[in-house]
């Protein structure tokens, strides 16, 4: 089916956004909603009806952003490209966004939204700049956008809705199953950081090896290349607590200077940008190398893998509270390894280890429906826009 073509400067008024003085008190903590990229990124459906900053009268007045009406779709411009919601009330946004206030003779926000979503890579690659990539107000106007009639439009953006719905609902319910073997931790251990069961204890460092990654020099480029996984923090961040791919790769020679653990360690944050990160946890399903932000840790005898990774996700605060107070945060491996944790009987471990790997076992599933799910719904996207739905 062909449908016309239009820009989207064409069938939408595009809205730079802007951030009033941050060193004006007065500027702060009024009433109207101010959006930034990091909420999108955090928000994780839809629609935004809210936001954790706003702005004074003052401050939106004093400042270029403009006034988004509901039902506009906000667009992140830099840091990162592509990241996509409509709000539900009127808003203003800082400068990371390239917003698009559909005119609704024409275009759906629904319709908009979604074929936002399936051209994000394509909108990335049309990021400019050497510090960081953004997309222009002139490059978002030129993008060309597919208009079939009104009707259709929201024929097939109420297909997506329904179909991302359902996604949604798969990922609710791994969620369920963490919940579930969080709580499972704390009724069989009680609270890690205050030991209500009064626990012997002892230092991590005493009951497993503790690894500190490295970074090899950046002046040896034969230390990267084709082989092992270079892990950093961001790979620690993936809700199902593996590590995500690494972007970057060392060689043998890389290796032989790096710091690696073996598959079965368990992978803590230990520097991080925001103290709130700090204690991040992975499983390492793989050997890999990683940086010094990272500490692995390897459990000895005495502690049972799944009770250790159990200690570091549902006692975060254990790292936490070993981490200096600076603006970043840092737990280094001395304090890493003198933090202290309660050892319950191993057959007590045994026990929830078997727990948790059965629900482990059902995680694995659902991931995998919701993989199979992902690839159906992409080749649906695809379908949407090329009239053949």
């Amino acid at each position: 089916m062909s449908w016309p073509i239009a820009t989207v400067g064409k069938v939408c008024d595009v809205v730079s956004g802007a951030t009033p003085r941050t060193n004006k008190p007065e500027f702060w903590g009024g009433n109207i909603p101010w959006v930034t990229p990091k909420d999108l990124s955090e928000l994780g459906r839809k629609h935004l009806c809210d936001t954790p900053r706003k702005i004074t009268r003052a401050g939106f007045e004093n400042c270029s952003a403009k006034m988004l009406p509901a039902q506009s779709v906000l667009l992140s411009s830099r840091a990162p490209i592509g990241l996509v919601a409509i709000n539900t009330l009127p808003v203003c946004t800082n400068q990371g966004f390239k917003s698009l206030v559909p005119h609704l003779d024409s275009v759906s926000p629904d319709f908009l939204f979604w074929w936002l979503k399936a051209h994000e890579k394509h909108i990335q690659s049309k990021g400019r700049g050497a510090t960081f990539k953004e997309v222009s107000k002139r490059i978002v106007e030129k993008l060309q956008i597919p208009l079939p009639p009104l009707a259709e439009q929201k024929r097939i953006a109420g297909i997506l809705d329904a179909a991302d719905a359902f996604r949604a609902k798969r990922r609710e319910a791994l969620v369920q199953l963490d919940t579930l073997l969080q709580s499972i931790f704390l009724d069989m251990f009680g609270d890690p950081v205050t030991n209500p069961m009064g626990w012997d204890s002892s230092a991590l460092g005493s009951v497993g090896e503790v690894i500190t990654g490295n970074t090899p020099s950046r002046r040896r480029p034969e230390y990267y290349g084709e082989g092992i996984e270079w892990i950093k923090s961001d790979n620690i961040n993936d809700p199902s607590f593996v590590l995500t791919k690494a972007e970057e790769h060392l060689s043998d020679a890389g290796k032989a200077v790096a710091r690696t653990c073996p598959k079965g360690s368990i992978l803590v944050t230990c520097i991080a940008g925001s103290p709130a990160c700090i204690g991040n946890v992975a499983i390492a399903n793989r050997e890999v190398a990683f940086n010094q932000q990272i500490n692995a840790f390897v459990p000895g005898k005495r502690i049972v893998f799944w009770f250790a990774f159990g200690l570091f996700w549902v006692g975060k605060r254990l790292v936490q509270s070993a981490s200096t107070n600076s603006m970043k945060g840092m737990v280094s491996k001395s304090a890493f390894s003198g933090i202290s944790i309660p050892i319950p009987p191993i057959s007590l471990q045994d026990r929830f280890a078997a727990i948790a790997e059965a629900i482990e076992c059902q995680k694995a599933s659902q991931r995998a429906y919701l993989a199979e799910i992902d690839t159906l719904f992409a080749s649906l996207q695809s379908r949407a826009f090329r009239g053949a739905l």
